[in-house]
């Protein structure tokens, strides 16, 4: 009995930091990829490990990364007009175990199955978040969906992507892209599943494994949005009340440059199609990153 419990206590000791090399070479692996394929690898210097999350400061931005899976991304941004907080969800396509840091400050979970898969989330310098998944053959998953608490994205008739809250704070999400082991770019796009932003890999048989594909949220110091009621929706479809509606949109939005003639028109395209929407929608719009883009929201 003696010998027995030794040799199970020496497996269990010898398992433990195997398992910890492999998931740390694998989670190297899958940084180098990334390097490889990202359009631009200008990071944040590399946060500080604590507790079991990395924080990393970039502008005026904080990123609080956990090393448990299960765990958000918890990103603070501080302005002169306040503080805004938002949690992002690591998509649940890939089941992954803890996180490693590698050197570049890149926080990476391997598969859990002990694949090439991963998802790994970067800080860059400009304060943007990145979080991206590592495809590692034509098996694995390539949708992956993305959930912010309290906020619910949207897609503009122009293509762009943003998540809202019920106070109208709102965080941009840059275009998506995917890139795989030639360099090569693979088809991708989003698509809005209710309260899930979901990207799409679209891999052919022309596409070289692994594939890294990214959503990257872009942060302001607390930016500056205007979220209409539906009565206010409905009396912007006059062109007259939507020219005063832009008036006051300009005055508080000092990056609006769009004429007040060409938006209230498109102002009011977009409130005709707010009403016919079922159920009606409520417009939203932003100073930044380009002032003028309409939304049609959940009122």
């Amino acid at each position: 009995m003696a010998s027995l419990l030794t040799m199970v206590v020496l497996a269990t000791s010898m398992g433990a930091p195997a398992q910890a090399e492999d998931d740390t070479s694998r989670a190297e692996q899958a940084s180098e990829a990334i390097e490889a394929a990202a359009p631009t690898n200008d990071l944040a210097e590399p946060g500080i490990v604590d507790d079991g999350q990395v924080l990393t400061r970039a502008n005026d931005t904080s990123a609080v990364v956990p090393l448990s899976p299960d765990g958000d991304i918890v990103v603070t941004v501080a302005g002169a007009e306040g503080t805004q907080t938002a949690r992002i969800a690591l998509p649940d396509e890939i089941a992954v175990g803890s996180g490693v840091v590698t050197d570049d400050g890149t926080v990476v979970y391997p598969a859990a199955d002990g694949s090439a898969d991963a998802v790994a989330v970067q800080t860059l310098a400009d304060g943007s978040t990145r979080v991206q998944t590592v495809i590692a053959d034509p098996s694995s998953a390539h949708e992956f969906g993305y959930r912010m608490q309290g906020y619910r994205p949207y897609e503009s008739d122009t293509g762009e992507v943003v998540f809202v809250n019920a106070a109208g704070d709102f965080v941009n999400v840059d275009a998506p892209w995917a890139v795989d082991a030639n360099g090569a770019r693979v088809d991708t796009h989003y698509e809005i599943h209710g309260k899930e932003l979901v990207q799409v890999v679209e891999a052919d048989e022309s596409t070289a494994y692994p594939i890294v594909a990214d959503p990257s949220w872009i942060w302001y110091a607390p930016a500056w949005g205007m979220k209409l009621s539906r009565t206010e929706t409905s009396r912007v479809r006059d062109l007259g009340a939507a020219g005063s509606m832009c008036a006051i949109f300009a005055r508080g939005a000092p990056g609006f440059t769009v004429a007040c003639g060409a938006f209230a028109g498109y102002m009011s395209v977009q409130a005709n199609l707010a009403q016919s929407d079922s159920p009606k929608s409520c417009l939203f719009f932003t100073a930044a990153p380009i002032p003028g883009v309409i939304w049609r929201i959940k009122c």
